[in-house]
């Protein structure tokens, strides 16, 4: 079977879907691999690294994709490159199920078996599978540093002949893959962290790596079967508004992580609250893909509100590419390669196996997976 590997086409992404080092391992496997020219240039990974690691380079995306019967790619295919995907392909990558609803029935009616890698289930046997959480741990590392970048003043306290500069203050909102990871790197770096999250029982986890818990009590319960936030009621936004005001008025960066599966972002700091906090306070907020968790962001774009600066980036993996790409680049090949069957040296995928049911949008002109079908 033939992989394609095209450059991505998405405005600003960097990462590529296959390193050298895992094409080594599909062409073990049994796979013909090609690469479109450049695809992973961005990411740190020449032409030449790839033609080493045994792939062919192909000099547009419409010749990548010709003949290949597996396409891997960090963002589903737009609508354009379909005419150039050959029928019955599998295509493996972020599709943003939820918010692309109504192509994926335009994927099913040209014969395409999608495997939607952001819907990847939370068991323990997919963790090595995890794009959401792999990319999202080195996005709540870079969003520290892009707060720090623009803040005026050191993050850790400094003891100097002159003075002592006191420590930063920094408040991260949302304490999954993302929000923890920041917590840890603003704390390296010196800082006085606290934390929130809708999910109370996140606390230890918060403590643990030397945070203040931000707690707004409530007996009701915010998670989901599959550990991810859900929808709050609003006596609870109430009552976490007041909380998180009162917090960001000696805050001097936040970073904020919320999302909800299908849902836009609840927005969790106002423009209101946004005055009080200190001079040349900064905020990035990376649910700006989603409307954003502070009145006013946007994505891709550094404003200032009501003297605050407010950096709206939904996509900071791609700000750390050459990690990022050996990382989801992993996790594709640990999924294939559960299906790969290596004596027929094709994939054979078992949609009684919960992997599959939890991935697969569709397949056979069909969409299959139950949250879209009817979309």
């Amino acid at each position: 079977m033939l992989i394609a590997i095209p450059k991505e086409t998405r405005e600003g992404e960097t990462r590529v879907a296959a390193t050298p080092d895992i094409i080594k391992k599909y062409i073990q496997l049994g796979f013909d691999v090609q690469v479109q020219i450049k695809a992973g240039l961005a990411s740190g990974f020449s032409d030449k690294a790839y033609q080493d690691a045994g792939a062919k380079i192909t000099p547009d995306i419409a010749s990548t994709y010709k003949g290949a019967q597996i396409i891997l790619k960090i963002w589903a295919p737009d609508l354009k490159e379909l005419s150039s995907i050959e029928e019955k392909s599998f295509i493996f990558a972020n599709f943003q199920a939820y918010d692309r609803k109504a192509e994926i029935s335009t994927f099913a009616s040209k014969g395409l078996t999608c495997f939607a890698l952001d819907l990847m289930p939370r068991i323990s046997r997919a963790q090595s599978m995890d794009i959401l959480s792999s990319q999202s741990n080195l996005a709540g590392y870079k969003a520290v540093l892009e707060a720090l970048n623009y803040l005026p003043s050191a993050a850790p306290m400094m003891m100097t002949a002159a003075g002592t500069i006191a420590p930063a203050k920094a408040l991260i909102l949302g304490a999954g893959v993302a929000g923890l990871q920041a917590i840890a790197t603003a704390k390296r770096l010196g800082a006085v962290v606290y934390a929130s999250d809708v999910r109370p029982q996140v606390k230890e986890q918060v403590e643990s790596l030397g945070a203040k818990f931000v707690e707004v009590k409530t007996d009701e319960n915010f998670e989901t079967s599959g550990g991810y936030a859900k929808e709050t009621s609003k006596d609870y936004q109430a009552k976490q508004h007041l909380a998180v005001a009162e917090q960001l008025t000696k805050t001097n960066f936040a970073i904020t992580t919320a999302l909800i599966p299908g849902r836009p972002a609840p927005l969790l700091i106002t423009k209101e609250m946004l005055k009080n906090m200190p001079a040349g306070s900064v905020i990035v907020d990376m649910a700006t893909s989603h409307g954003g968790n502070v009145e006013g962001s946007q994505d891709n774009a550094v404003k200032i509100i009501n003297d605050v600066t407010v950096i709206g980036n939904s996509n900071l993996a791609a700000k750390l590419p050459a990690s990022a790409s050996p990382l989801f680049a992993k996790n594709i090949f640990n999924f294939v390669e559960t299906f790969y069957d290596k004596a027929e040296k094709i994939l054979k995928p078992d949609f009684n196996d919960q992997l599959i049911q939890s991935t697969c949008l569709c397949h056979d002109k069909k969409v299959i997976h139950p949250a879209f079908i009817g979309a």
